[in-house]
């Protein structure tokens, strides 16, 4: 079967024109196509970019060696360019083995370089220019520089057998193969160093997240241990506030009590004698109320430890010292948290003080308790809506501070129990009328520290 015209045949009309026209258009079918395959394989060595730098040499390095139908082939780096590429060049012999001067074992040691291979590895790795490099490797060889960012940072060179001298397209092959390599090199490089800095950061994440497990373990430990050390704490402030509490009801309610008895038995003494029993009565009433007084405050002060909620606390407070004919009320501002027990407890002695006074001397019909929980510091307003006078409470306190006789030690026992604790009180007249007393403590214990202002 005859073969019929090619597709290019009809598009130059070859029927029409004559023989010599012809072979000139076949001539040029024929580089046309050994252009496309070479540009092919170029392409095809290109793509290697994610296998390494070195993998990549030696795929233009065969392009170059094919391409040219070479007995010899070389390419080589720059000292000092792409520095982390290994080897920094490599040889194609007439046999197509891979070699080197760097001793890899995909490229061993050459034997019997011909002079002008050699001359052109000297030139390029000590950055002669592409003129040197080309009159080093003498008539037979093609020389191309590998450019990067518009600087040499290699060469590529082919040396055809004796007697076939490269054309046209081969020097074009090698150029494009040469400036695409340059950049495909330097793509290599990076995609290396990326995927070993990825390899770093998951090894270093791997080592962050082993870290956060044993951060989170130790964490535990510490919350648990801090939870025995607090439990033993609170332990011992428990076994330290019963010993004094049972000092306290041995030193001063015994001590009311018995004093409560002796007034009691001299006022049957002075049955029928009214001027001499009513003062003796009326002394032992007064020591019996400071006894109960004492025996509430002892009962909350233990009680804080156990408890621990305040607010709770002072409401009963407030059912035991006011009577029924008076409304109470109290009021927490802020987000109510833990006091330490020491301030807790004299704010109870200080809060009981102050409605039992309210209640016995304001003739008033209510009480309000307010609790505010700051940043750094707490605070107890205890107000009535009775007749008393904040001027003449603050005048009583300074006699007594003084030194004019008093009876009556409430506001005092409140101040100093205040000061104990690094805080202050205050006397006001309250928005409900009567007298509002404000104690402001800090949030630890004060002991030996500046009261607040």
């Amino acid at each position: 079967m005859t073969e019929g015209p090619t597709d290019l045949d009809s598009l130059l009309g070859l029927r029409s024109v004559k023989r010599s026209f012809f072979d000139q258009y076949r001539a040029a079918e024929s580089r046309l196509r050994r252009s496309m395959h070479a540009l092919d394989r170029v392409s095809g060595a290109l793509v290697r970019t994610a296998e390494g730098p070195e993998e990549l040499m030696l795929s233009v390095l065969r392009v170059a060696y094919d391409q040219l139908d070479a007995e010899w082939a070389l390419v080589a780096l720059r000292d000092g360019q792409l520095p982390s590429v290994e080897p920094r060049h490599v040889i194609v012999d007439p046999e197509g083995r891979f070699v080197a001067f760097e001793g890899r074992d995909l490229a061993p040691v050459p034997e019997g370089l011909p002079k002008g291979v050699v001359n052109v590895l000297l030139a390029v790795l000590r950055g002669g220019r592409s003129t040197e490099v080309a009159e080093a490797g003498g008539p037979d060889a093609v020389t191309v520089p590998l450019i990067l960012h518009g600087g040499v940072i290699g060469g590529l060179a082919s040396w055809r057998h004796p007697g076939r001298p490269a054309d046209d397209i081969d020097t074009v092959v090698l150029r494009i193969l040469a400036a695409q390599a340059a950049v495909a090199l330097h793509n290599s490089v990076l995609f290396r160093d990326q995927e070993t800095l990825l390899a770093r950061a998951e090894e270093a994440y791997e080592e962050a997240r082993g870290h956060v497990v044993e951060l989170s373990r130790r964490n535990s430990e510490l919350e648990l241990a801090h939870r025995e050390l607090d439990a033993a704490h609170r332990q011992r402030i428990l076994d330290v506030e019963r010993s004094r509490m049972a000092r306290e009801l041995h030193d001063s309610v015994s001590q009311l009590v018995l004093g409560a008895g002796m007034h009691l038995q001299l006022g049957l003494d002075a049955v029928g004698q009214a001027d001499q029993q009513r003062p003796l009565l009326e002394k032992a009433v007064h020591l019996t109320d400071q006894a109960v007084e004492q025996l509430r405050s002892v009962i909350y002060a233990l009680r804080t430890i156990d408890d621990g909620r305040l607010s709770r606390l002072i409401e009963d407070l407030c059912r035991l010292h006011v009577p029924s004919s008076m409304t109470t009320e109290v009021w927490v501002l802020g987000s109510e948290v833990p006091t330490t027990p020491g301030i807790e407890h004299e704010l109870l002695r200080i809060a009981g003080e102050a409605l039992s006074n309210a209640a016995r001397h304001s003739r008033g019909n209510g009480v309000v308790v307010t609790l505010d929980f700051g940043d750094e510091a707490v605070g107890l307003t205890v107000e009535d809506d009775g007749v008393g006078r904040p001027e003449d409470l603050r005048n009583l306190l300074e006699g007594v501070r003084t030194g004019s006789p008093e009876e009556r030690h409430g506001l005092v026992n409140m101040r100093e129990r205040a000061e104990l604790v690094g805080g202050v009180m205050r006397i006001a007249e309250s928005d409900l009328g009567g007298v509002a007393i404000t104690v402001v403590a800090p949030g630890v214990d004060g002991l030996g520290r500046r009261p607040v202002r």
